[in-house]
């Protein structure tokens, strides 16, 4: 009787330690997103660019979308590893000769990140954001 009565104690006590609060400055770690949640990439560029010459995008190697100066776009794309780049677009007077070097990234599900494309008189890059 005496082991079921520390038994039910101890259940009890246990019960009561799962319902105190954390301590002050700890929280509970969110929920993971779904495996299958898109990861979301966003882009913008520069208003202040040396040359008004469109910017096309680049996600493993394929063109995704054009911006020009101070125009910006966001893509939701599967998790993963993704490789990016920019280039001057081939169109119109710049005449842009494709990417010169991809850059791999590796997206979490749900993931947000940003980057800015950053246009210099002799270069196109993209420069992470800190969120």
């Amino acid at each position: 009787m005496l082991r079921i009565m520390l038994m039910v104690f101890g259940l009890l006590a246990s019960g009561a330690l799962a319902a105190d609060p954390l301590p002050r400055g700890v929280e509970h770690m969110p929920a993971d997103a779904a495996s299958d949640a898109p990861a979301r990439l966003i882009f913008s560029r520069d208003s202040n660019a040396p040359n008004a010459c469109d910017v096309e995008l680049y996600v493993n190697q394929q063109v995704v979308a054009t911006l020009g100066p101070g125009e910006r776009t966001s893509l939701d794309l599967p998790s993963g590893e993704l490789s990016l780049a920019v280039a001057l677009s081939p169109s119109g007077y710049c005449g842009g000769r494709g990417p010169d070097a991809m850059q791999s990234i590796l997206l979490r599900p749900g993931e947000t990140r940003q980057f800015a494309i950053m246009v210099e008189p002799e270069q196109v890059f993209l420069a992470p954001l800190l969120n």
